[in-house]
């Protein structure tokens, strides 16, 4: 098969699975299983799917479902003026750290770039209620099936005036192995505390990018702005080529809770993690430890608040163990 052959090949392959994860959430809206899932998984098994869809408009979800699948990225409501105020309060202390970090040298980033406050699940319980929110639930089962798992978790960020925009990059492009275009494999959800705006760096994106082959690149005028109100949501594939804008105002920070997910058989057999005692790990070998995924793989997967996990354990453990783990992140990195 010619470049095109193969392109149009991976892209009816997509198709055919877009498909089946339509079928499953029509069966579910009906309260039907669909074959293969574990009834007795407490959170993603067959009753546990089937009730997260009760009280959902499943109608909203399938076409917000189909949007991402045909241009990327899709937008809905998702949250009311007093849940917006409520997560600002809860979360301000992350975004105050962002703004301490804000314009300090990278050597890879560069100056006034976005600052990542990450691990928000292991530093507060302020995201709980927000991250279970059944819509966006059953939305990102609708693009992921219904076995998902976050992947780079909860982060907060806030993009102040003078912050240089972001390049325009895909979120799966951890994995690089495997070709393109493909199912989705990841999905990002930006919920939006702070108005998105073109002069405060709204997210740049570019429409039907998660269907291209690894070597087309967007050009200019192939790039949207989002502009939503807060208390949006931002979905998109993780396919879909974006990056945040630059933050042309003087006075306007744009705060941001975003979620990052990617499917559930897209790790280990057995959880290597929970099975070995923290302990017993410290005591190892290098190469066992290596070998139970205390070390990052390919493009940087695998780290702890953008660290080696091998050093994070080891000051997880020396700083008081779980109890230590919100000061463990960049924003307190020594």
């Amino acid at each position: 098969m010619d470049e095109q052959q193969i392109h149009d090949f991976r892209l009816s392959e997509r198709e055919l699975e877009y498909r089946q994860r339509k079928m499953e959430l029509q069966l579910a809206a009906s309260g039907i299983a669909p074959v293969g899932l574990d009834a007795n998984a407490p959170s993603h098994g067959a009753d546990a799917f089937v009730a997260s869809l009760s009280g959902v408009e499943v109608d909203r979800v399938a076409e917000m479902v189909a949007t991402v699948h045909e241009h990327g990225y899709a937008v809905a409501d998702l949250l009311d003026h007093h849940q917006v105020a409520e997560l600002r309060e809860a979360m301000a202390p992350f975004f105050a750290s962002s703004q301490r970090m804000f314009g300090s040298a990278d050597p890879v980033l560069g100056h006034n770039q976005t600052i990542h406050v990450h691990n928000l699940l292991g530093k507060t319980d302020a995201t709980d209620a927000i991250t279970a929110a059944p819509m966006l639930r059953a939305i990102v089962a609708g693009i992921l099936g219904h076995d998902f798992i976050f992947n780079a978790g909860a982060v907060a960020m806030a993009p102040d005036p003078g912050c240089s925009p972001q390049g325009l990059h895909r979120d799966d492009g951890y994995f690089a192995v495997l070709p393109r275009p493909r199912p989705p494999l990841v999905v990002t959800v930006a919920i939006v505390l702070d108005d998105f705006t073109r002069d405060n760096g709204g997210t740049r994106l570019v429409p039907g990018s998660c269907r291209w082959p690894a070597e087309r690149q967007p050009q200019p005028e192939e790039i949207e702005y989002g502009e939503l109100p807060a208390g949006s949501m931002l979905i998109w594939d993780g396919a879909t080529y974006h990056g945040g804008g630059g933050n042309r105002t003087t006075d306007r920070t744009r705060r941001t809770l975003t979620l990052n997910y990617t499917r559930g058989w897209l790790r280990t057999q057995f959880n290597q993690y929970l099975c070995v005692p923290r302990e017993r790990v410290l005591a190892m070998p290098a190469e066992l430890q290596a070998d139970l995924g205390y070390h990052r793989s390919a493009l940087g997967l695998g780290g702890c608040d953008l660290e080696d996990p091998l050093r994070y354990l080891q000051r997880l453990q020396s700083d008081g163990g779980d109890g230590a783990q919100d000061r463990l992140g960049r924003e307190y990195a020594p």
